[in-house]
């Protein structure tokens, strides 16, 4: 069990919990071929057979990179461009040789609607996830729910990396909640529509849609 200062309050974030609660769904839903059955054994040292030995470096990734994550905001619970970049290298850890590297190219995605949406440009990275970070690591200012889809939708129009952009961003999404709330946020693979659907609207500046899917997963941990 993870302690992480949250100004007076000692806040208590499980690495077992966000297996179950975000890591396994946070990992399918970015075109995995594991059932969530295959992904828990994967996360218990079993082998699985008939998929790319890939999706389960991925998963292991994840869980590593994480539980390295928790260990460096149990020193400091703020995020810097450092730690970001420091975690992306670690999920992706003989999967790409950019690990650890902002986006040296245009990334785009296509939509359901088969028209393409555009992430900010490559050589303006650094300056908005700059200003990212500061309000990342500020005093929440509103209602959790809606500040918290403002922050998640913001990064991922940045898109800083190549790959990866998705599973940190529900990570630190989960991270911002349990931090500046104390609030468990939860996502399995079956979000996978309503959260594309959200992160569509949210392409458009509409953020109505995403604030309601993270307030239908969102729990107090008290």
């Amino acid at each position: 069990m993870q302690v992480i200062s949250c100004g007076h309050v000692a806040m208590r974030w499980s690495l077992k919990d966000l297996e179950e609660w975000l890591l396994i769904g946070s990992t399918l839903v970015e075109g995995s071929t594991l059932s969530e059955q295959e992904a828990r054994a994967v996360l218990a040292g079993r082998t699985v057979s008939g998929h790319p030995v890939s999706e389960a470096r991925e998963l292991l990734n994840y869980r590593a990179a994480t539980a390295w994550l928790l260990h460096q905001l149990e020193l400091s619970p703020y995020l810097s461009r450092d730690l970001v970049r420091d975690f992306h290298r670690r999920l992706l850890d003989g999967l790409a040789d950019d690990a650890g590297q902002f986006k040296s190219r245009q990334n785009y995605v296509l939509r359901s609607d088969g028209s393409r949406h555009d992430y900010l440009h490559p050589g303006r990275v650094e300056e908005a996830m700059s200003a990212w970070l500061e309000r990342f690591n500020a005093p929440s200012q509103s209602e959790p729910a809606s500040e918290a889809a403002a922050l998640y939708s913001e990064f991922q129009q940045i898109h800083p990396f190549e790959d990866g952009n998705g599973r940190i961003g529900r990570l630190l999404l989960a991270y911002w909640l349990h931090w500046k709330h104390g609030l468990a946020f939860r996502f399995v693979a079956a979000d996978r529509l309503e959260h594309l659907r959200a992160n569509e609207a949210s392409d458009r500046g509409e953020l109505a849609l995403l604030t309601a899917f993270i307030v239908a997963r969102t729990l107090n941990e008290s």
